[in-house]
């Protein structure tokens, strides 16, 4: 099998999480209110926060294959702590090894498939391979998500964590024969001094100080992730609240999850025409007016459809964001930038997630999503991104 294909591969079988439909009311089911609800994903941000980094620079320094095994063990680990947990400490405690799982990934599985299209001279674009892989993801998702609500509905929303750990180990073991790129070879005997990790990350934040597109893809990214991170959080409840059936829910996520998948194949074809970032910038003030709507708007199932409408926008954006991203770093500190990354994405958690539970708890979800809506015009319009010359910085090191 191709390598490419094992990219392809993993996208599908990550995204076999058949609790997508669920998980939020799962949490109610356990008796959580909206503010620990909030908190649970809030604490896993503070997490993320502090082992983000030291994740990254494990990364580049051990190499990325090996993090990003860890990362699928941690992950299929964290599905069987969900499926016991009885209440808020064990939902926690899931949460917080499922955040290990992701930070042993953030950064750095976009950076072994970047630096492995590099090496491989007939592979596709970076841009064609992301697109591809968001297409996979959201055909898989929307196949959990039908099975997912079928499942909750017959045997209970722990099952459902159960069965997604099936697919999460054969990710796992279907990692290990990922292709050992010449860098990973170099890195059989490292050396992980304290030194040599906090003069990594003053290079790495010195790095990103002197570029400033680099720093203003990054906030932009952060924003338009936390805003999306909070409305996520509201579709279930928004769904049981328009008088949406149990077992309906998979079918609706699968639906438009589909349409996702397809929508996002022109995302190539527009950053030809119009350019990475254009399509960042459009697609935050596209993103705000389904907010308002909702926010503003009476419930009903037919507005259920512009919560699917932001999250095809940020499945649009995404990979053009990515590459973006990647474009404007240099190659040897990669996943240790993309670990900066999902800091900054952690800190704007830390402070609005909590916010917005408490919001949601006090007055009300429509509340709630309008403030989410006035955060991402704000902070769209504060980090807008200028057009300028990518700095082609990889192939400088």
């Amino acid at each position: 099998m191709k390598q490419v294909t094992k990219f392809y591969l993993a996208s599908f079988l990550k995204n076999q999480i058949y609790f997508v439909p669920i998980i939020v009311l799962f949490f109610q089911d356990l008796s959580l209110n909206y503010t620990q609800i909030f908190w649970v994903f809030t604490i896993g941000s503070a997490f993320a926060f502090l082992i983000e980094i030291p994740t990254g620079l494990i990364a580049d320094t051990y190499g990325n294959r090996r993090s990003i095994i860890i990362s699928k063990f941690l992950i299929f680990i964290s599905f069987i702590f969900f499926g016991s947990a009885q209440g808020f400490i064990g939902i926690m405690l899931a949460n917080l090894v499922y955040e290990l799982g992701k930070s042993f990934r953030s950064g750095t599985e976009t950076a072994y498939v970047y630096n492995y299209l590099n090496f491989d001279k007939e592979a596709p674009r970076y841009t064609k391979v992301k697109i591809n892989q968001k297409f996979y993801a959201r055909i898989s998702e929307s196949l959990a998500a039908l099975l997912g609500g079928f499942v909750a509905y017959r045997l209970g929303f722990s099952a459902v964590f159960f069965l997604a750990a099936i697919p999460a180990l054969i990710n796992f073991i279907q990692t290990l024969t990922w292709t050992k790129l010449p860098s990973e070879e170099k890195r059989e005997e490292p050396s992980l001094s304290f030194k040599k990790q906090i003069s990594f990350i003053k290079d790495a934040f010195s790095s990103l100080r002197q570029n400033k597109m680099a720093r203003r893809v990054i906030l932009n990214i952060s924003v338009f992730s936390t805003a999306f991170v909070a409305l996520d959080k509201f579709i279930q409840p928004y769904m049981k609240m328009s008088g949406l059936n149990l077992q309906d829910f998979g079918t609706v996520y699968a639906v438009f999850l589909i349409i996702v998948a397809f929508v996002v194949k022109f995302a190539a074809r527009l950053e030809e025409k119009w350019g990475g970032v254009k399509i960042m910038n459009y697609t935050t003030y596209l993103a705000f007016v389904p907010l308002v709507f909702l926010a503003l708007g009476a419930n009903s199932v037919f507005m259920i459809a512009l919560f699917f409408l932001v999250l095809i926008i940020d499945n649009f954006r995404s990979p053009v964001a990515n590459t973006l991203f990647h474009d404007n770093i240099s190659s040897d500190k990669r996943a240790t930038m993309g670990s900066i990354l999902e800091l900054f994405k952690s800190v704007n958690n830390l402070w609005f997630l909590p916010f917005i539970g408490y919001l949601a708890d006090i007055y009300s979800i429509k509340i709630a999503i309008l403030i989410i809506a006035i955060f991402l015009l704000l902070g769209g319009t504060f980090f807008l991104l200028k057009e300028e010359k990518t700095q082609v910085v990889a192939d400088l090191n």
